[in-house]
């Protein structure tokens, strides 16, 4: 709880310096509970693997662990108990994840918006491209009440010959089609014309605006659902990523990380029972969590930089606390 405090006054010092007026510091304790919330959520296999060694250690500063051996707690018990835990954890982790996360996202993503100086998010230098088939999609803002203005669509034939090209001052999204306004239509194909719409205009696009929201905001929180469901428009667009790949891993990792972490603090506390030291304890699980969580970040960093496979950088901190467990496993006590 202390380091997700920690955390997350660094992010609202850095959400300080570009608030604007006093509605916008008004949004800022609001913030900084949303990042709480999230830090919380990416800190789990933290608090798993330190609760479980203090957890542990209690057992066997009080000498309970030791009745529990003799009373017939063999592995194939410790190992029920590894599993029923983990499922319970996994369980909480899903439902945060997959529900509550996702939506503390989004409305974190929106008060940044209305905290600084506009609530329009310019999306990059030469606007947000996207492809719908044989459609190009170009929006230069996006705007927090899911608003995109300044829209160009290009749309082509199978042999890529341009067809028309849209435009238009704005667009929303009804839930099933975008609604444009004002909105000019330049076609070349079967015959050359040029038409202006005064009313609103509609035009049907795999490209929604939660997607845009996902990629605008980097939203790699993500429900798993909604990964897997934008990983299927990206393999019928042709527009698949590492970077995607990399988020659905990862979120799988994180999952598979909870089981890993129990196993090690079982080991853990194990390999000090001829010489036990709570304290020792504590120090060696902080020390292996901080350096999960480090080595997490800089593998993230080194799999930009060198374009490293996105399983290998999803699944290497599991595959080092693998190895951990392997030494504990076999550390004379």
């Amino acid at each position: 709880m202390l380091l997700t405090v920690v955390f997350s006054i660094f992010s609202v010092l850095a959400e300080l310096e570009i608030v604007k007026g006093t509605d916008g510091i008004k949004l800022i304790p609001i913030f900084w509970l949303l990042e709480i919330l999230l830090l919380g959520y990416t800190l789990i296999p933290f608090a798993v693997l330190i609760g479980s060694v203090l957890g542990l250690s209690s057992f066997v500063s009080t000498n309970q662990l030791l009745i529990m051996q003799i009373s017939g707690f063999n592995a194939r018990y410790r190992m029920n108990s590894i599993i029923l835990v983990g499922i319970t954890i996994f369980a909480i982790s899903f439902v945060l994840g997959e529900f509550i996360v996702p939506v503390v996202k989004k409305f974190k993503a929106e008060i940044q918006l209305s905290i600084g100086e506009t609530r329009d998010f310019t999306l990059t230098d030469k606007g947000f491209w996207a492809r719908s088939h044989n459609i190009f999609f170009k929006v230069d803002t996006l705007q927090s009440n899911h608003t995109v203005i300044d829209v160009e669509l290009y749309e082509f034939n199978n042999e890529m010959e341009l067809l028309s090209i849209l435009t238009a001052d704005s667009g929303t999204h009804n839930g099933l089609a975008w609604v444009f306004e004002g909105v000019n239509v330049l076609t070349f194909k079967p015959e050359y014309s040029k038409k202006k719409y005064d009313s609103s205009f509609e035009k049907k696009l795999t490209i929604g605006p939660d997607i845009m929201e996902m990629i605008v905001h980097e939203q790699k929180d993500q429900s798993i659902f909604a990964l897997l469901a934008y990983l299927n428009l990206a393999k019928i667009t042709g527009q698949t990523s590492d970077d995607l790949y990399f988020n659905i891993f990862q979120k799988v990792g994180l999952w598979i990380d909870i089981f890993v972490l129990l196993v090690l603090s079982h080991f853990v506390v194990r390999a000090s029972l001829g010489r036990f030291s709570s304290s020792k304890n504590i120090i060696t699980a902080v020390c292996v969590g901080f350096g999960y969580f480090m080595i997490g970040k800089v593998l993230n960093q080194a799999g930009l930089v060198f374009s490293l496979p996105s399983v290998l950088v999803a699944f290497m901190p599991s595959m080092l606390l693998i190895i951990m467990i392997y030494i504990f496993k076999n550390r004379p006590n």
